[in-house]
């Protein structure tokens, strides 16, 4: 967790503009039902992998404000799920717009959202996610399992080898979507902004990931990082293709969602868009070169650091001013690639009705 997250992205407000109109068709649909929820009644709304709220405190400030528009009584709960430290939350939450809204509560839950909620069970409304459900669970694989002795991340590898981290992406999603469904209310939505593989070297931030690739290799080679380190050093996450998000949904078992939205989406680097005209500038270069390395840096450097022994952690601020150096030398954008995900639990007879 790092600073970055303190401040909405330019590219959490371009997922809204795609987000937002499908929540609110949602809430539309659903109006007669929110209408007639009781003053003891809470609508509850989930962000998972929330970091510290901040990035959808705008998304969840218009979604509160349709609500009451319809039911300007009800109680809206706000539940943050993610592994960081409360603490950052809380000072979000201190001075945020949204703690100044009537009737709208907040609660943050240090946990993974691989895991069961059963504080949220047959009580979620609205769950949501963005740039989050990519990481894969670690805790049902030992130590070992995310290793290799030439790539860092599961989407640089060739298909044979990528196959086990598609297997255990399935396996983890499954599990997480059946947690989902215990949590969500008949009719209720999720929305996920899923960093995903669009083919064609699509996938998020791959510049990001194969300059970190590449350093770990000259480090290996100039003696200042083992074999044993370059092996060790890898990011768990995984980017699957829309074609696989909808043949996992497609499963019997899964069935319990209506798919209203698979849609691939892609973000331009907003930092690399702005700059692209004065790269002819040194230090428009400088600047761009350095902010790429720290957005990098803030979504990276912990699973880097797993990789390294204790007494070579400080090799760390090598990596990052070579990668800035590499971001120096050729200028690559760090867009995002996405699948916008609408989900909805079928009623009981929806589902006799498509099953």
């Amino acid at each position: 967790m790092t600073t970055d997250y303190s401040q909405i992205s330019d590219t959490a407000r371009a997922v809204d503009v795609e987000v937002l109109p499908r929540m609110a068709s949602y809430i539309q649909r659903i109006s007669p039902q929110i209408a007639a929820m009781s003053a003891d009644e809470v609508f509850v709304i989930a962000d998972y992998g929330a970091a510290d709220g901040v990035n959808s405190s705008e998304l969840f400030k218009a979604v509160i404000c349709q609500l009451h528009e319809v039911n300007p009584t009800l109680t809206i709960k706000l539940v943050y799920i993610d592994l960081a430290d409360p603490a950052n939350f809380e000072t979000f939450w201190a001075t945020s717009a949204l703690a100044k809204l009537k009737h709208v509560e907040a609660q943050y839950i240090q946990r993974s959202f691989y895991e069961p909620f059963p504080e949220i069970t047959s009580k979620l409304r609205i769950g949501f996610s963005s740039t989050a459900l990519h990481w894969l669970n670690a805790k049902t694989v030992g130590p070992e399992y995310f290793q290799h002795p030439l790539c860092i991340q599961p989407n640089q590898l060739p298909d044979s080898e990528r196959r086990e981290f598609a297997e255990k992406w399935k396996a983890d999603w499954r599990s997480f979507l059946h947690e989902c469904s215990k949590s969500l209310v008949k009719g209720g939505a999720l929305f996920f902004a899923n960093l995903a593989n669009l083919g064609d070297n699509r996938w998020p931030a791959s510049p990001g990931y194969n300059n970190l690739r590449d350093i770990c290799q000259e480090l290996c080679e100039e003696k200042k990082l083992s074999e044993a380190e370059l092996n060790a050093i890898f990011i768990p996450d995984y980017f699957a293709s829309p074609h696989e998000m909808l043949r996992l949904l497609d499963e019997v078992d899964l069935r319990c969602f209506a798919v209203n939205a698979c849609d691939p989406l892609t973000v331009p680097c907003a930092y690399f868009t702005k700059a692209q005209d004065k790269l002819d500038d040194p230090q428009e270069r400088s600047t761009l070169a350095a902010t790429l390395a720290q957005v990098v840096r803030a979504w990276s450097e912990s699973s880097m650091r797993i990789g390294l022994y204790a007494d070579n952690k400080d090799l760390i601020e090598d990596i990052y001013r070579r990668l800035r150096d590499k971001f120096y030398e050729k200028p690559d954008g760090l867009p995002y690639q996405y699948c916008l995900l609408e989900l909805v639990k079928k009623t009981s007879e929806e589902r006799l009705k498509f099953d």
